[in-house]
């Protein structure tokens, strides 16, 4: 089975992403499919099961040519790729539980792939005695080939019977039957129920594919977590087009970063770059590290009740006291000679590593400053680093 998806996909698969444009997902495959179901149409399911035949022919492994699976396929191109494949991968997933189709959906970030495989109800049939309903549980494989085509297979071996008497509604067997017994139908007692069933099999398989185009067209046009990341990119770009390669960055580690809050330094222009504003090393006056910490006092609690007599005690208490605790807030206050952006407070919480980071790098600007100021060739510096603690 594994030889044979591979293989199909090989067959049904024989860029340049566009900062800010909508993603589409298209496959003529699916729409063509559609027209062959619904041009074959017939009154008698017998005749449209038949008609379908030379169509829809069941899908083979080479390596088991008798062992047959009925399949359906498609391939879908992406226009505009721009997207995290994990993002992609997940929302599908969480579509394909959504549907009802699995609970259980296997991701390979490795290999871009999704399988899983669901159960689907594919026709019912009724007698004058019982009625078959009918369905089949198809592996869904789902991989990602060279980031703008997505390949789907959908394939069962089987169909899976239950018959119910017509009488008192109880069901009185299930059997099962393998896809190349009973095909063509002229071969089974069961004629019209199989009829049914290969009709209902790809009536279904085309519209999962179909709904599923649709919804990555309608709710995964763009992937913002992707917008974010080239925004991100553009803006480093952008910045590296007019001040050259960066010296320094001090940022929070998080999946989608912001260049807005992160400090950049550019040693050769000697800018420095936060919250959208350039400062030149030049205006940095001073820098100052508080740690605006909160203390908060431990406290004593007694459990149970004991009697105490001239000093020695009866009963279970007990006393326990939890420790003192302080809660640190470190904030660095960088104080800068420019009437349009007078002063930056920078807020790093209890990341004390974050704040001495920030505050030995301007250290290291003012006491270059500094240098400069002595062999003649700067502006004397102003001030130097000061820490203190409320």
């Amino acid at each position: 089975m594994k030889k044979t998806i591979i293989a199909l996909f090989a067959t049904i698969l024989m860029s340049t992403n566009v900062f800010g444009q909508a993603m589409k997902w298209t496959s003529p495959i699916i729409d063509e499919n559609l027209k062959i179901l619904r041009s074959s149409r017939n009154a008698d399911v017998e005749v449209w099961a038949t008609n379908l035949m030379g169509k829809f022919e069941l899908m083979s492994d080479d390596s088991e040519p008798d062992h047959k699976y009925l399949g359906a396929s498609a391939c879908f191109e992406i226009t505009n790729p721009s997207f995290d494949t994990e993002n992609l991968l997940n929302h599908i997933s969480a579509w394909i539980k959504k549907k009802g189709l699995s609970k259980d959906v296997i991701a390979d970030l490795g290999q871009k792939s999704l399988a899983t495989q669901a159960t689907l109800q594919i026709a019912s049939h009724e007698t004058f005695v019982s009625t078959y309903k009918v369905s089949i549980s198809p592996i869904i494989s789902i991989i990602l080939i060279d980031d703008n085509k997505l390949g789907v297979v959908m394939s069962a071996d089987e169909y899976k019977i239950d018959e119910y008497s017509n009488q008192d509604g109880k069901k009185r067997i299930t059997f099962t039957s393998m896809a190349s017994k009973v095909f063509p139908f002229s071969k089974s007692a069961y004629k019209k129920t199989y009829s049914k069933a290969y009709v209902g099999a790809y009536q279904k398989y085309l519209n999962i594919l179909s709904e599923l185009r649709s919804e990555l067209n309608k709710n995964f046009a763009r992937d913002e977590k992707k917008t974010a990341q080239l925004r991100y990119k553009h803006a480093c770009d952008s910045l590296a087009a007019k001040y050259g390669e960066v010296t320094k960055v001090i940022a929070n580690q998080t999946e989608n970063p912001d260049i807005n809050s992160e400090m950049r330094f550019y040693g050769e222009a000697q800018k420095l770059t936060f919250m959208g504003k350039t400062i030149n090393f030049k205006d940095i006056v001073s820098c100052e590290v508080v740690d605006d910490s909160q203390f908060i006092p431990g406290n004593s609690t007694t459990i149970g009740g004991g009697i105490c007599f001239f000093g020695f005690g009866l009963g279970g208490s007990q006393t326990f006291r939890t420790p003192d605790k302080t809660i640190h807030n470190y904030v660095v206050n960088i104080t800068i000679d420019n009437l349009a952006t007078p002063f930056i407070r920078i807020g790093t919480g209890q990341d004390e590593h974050k704040a001495s980071d920030i505050a030995s790098s301007i250290d290291y600007i003012l006491r270059h400053q500094q240098k400069n100021a002595q062999s003649g060739s700067g502006p004397k510096a102003k001030s130097t680093i000061k820490r203190r603690t409320k």
